[in-house]
């Protein structure tokens, strides 16, 4: 039996990581037998999850995730893709992890600290739960300081965004899925990314940006009763 760890559902998804998200899409998709595991962030390797565990095998990371299950459980993701369409999905991948990403985490811990702490934290005793918020806030201010995205001011920052959301929900279009009719490994990433936008429960300035695209909304729908079974 496969194990993720990863968090605890909060905020009104799944997860509030969108690579965890990611990661338990690609497993659900694979039709291979796992359960969640809800452990301590701290104690995972490189302090982050999602962390797959198979036997005495530990895959830390959603890429290294889906590759395993690729190269060792013999899952074929996105076999029936053209060249042009891996080419295309890798980019889009990239920007919907290496941007649009940091993009929403900002706003979730600038504008939303207390909903952060009680939600991210509310397994932390109470005497120590805002000393240890504060800690990772720090860490995360620090991160997003070196990734760039909070040297922009709140207006650039969302403008950034918007593109952002008009390049997928354009390409999206009317199609089922990001590629065609049945959804691939770019799905699981765009899922965890939009999951966590539109279905959160946190009120940032990009949720009604996309939530204004009815085709990135039915998406979300039709990809959580296609692969988690509506669950």
């Amino acid at each position: 039996m496969l194990h993720l760890h990863t968090f605890k559902p909060c905020l009104g998804v799944l997860s509030p990581s969108p690579f965890a998200v990611k990661a338990d899409a690609l497993l659900a998709m694979s039709g291979l037998p796992y359960e969640r595991k809800y452990e301590k962030v701290q104690k995972a390797p490189r302090g982050k999850f999602p962390v797959l565990v198979d036997g005495n095998r530990v895959i830390p990371d959603s890429a290294h995730i889906q590759s395993y299950l690729e190269t060792e459980k013999g899952i074929e993701f996105d076999a029936w893709l053209m060249p042009e369409q891996i080419a295309e999905a890798e980019a889009f991948r990239r920007m919907i992890e290496n941007h649009f990403y940091f993009i929403n985490g900002h706003f979730r811990w600038t504008e939303h600290p207390d909903a952060i702490r009680e939600s991210y934290f509310g397994d932390v005793p109470a005497v120590m739960r805002n000393l240890v918020f504060k800690i990772v806030l720090r860490t995360v201010n620090k991160t997003n300081h070196l990734q760039g995205i909070s040297r922009h001011t709140r207006d650039e920052i969302i403008n950034f965004a918007r593109q952002d959301i008009n390049a997928i929900a354009t390409y999206l279009g009317d199609k089922q899925f990001f590629l065609g009719d049945r959804p691939t490994s770019i799905d699981a990433s765009l899922y965890g990314a939009m999951e966590n936008l539109i279905n959160c429960e946190l009120e940032i300035p990009t949720k009604p940006i996309a939530a204004g695209y009815q085709n990135l909304v039915d998406y979300c729908d039709r990809f959580r009763d296609t692969v988690f079974g509506g669950k």
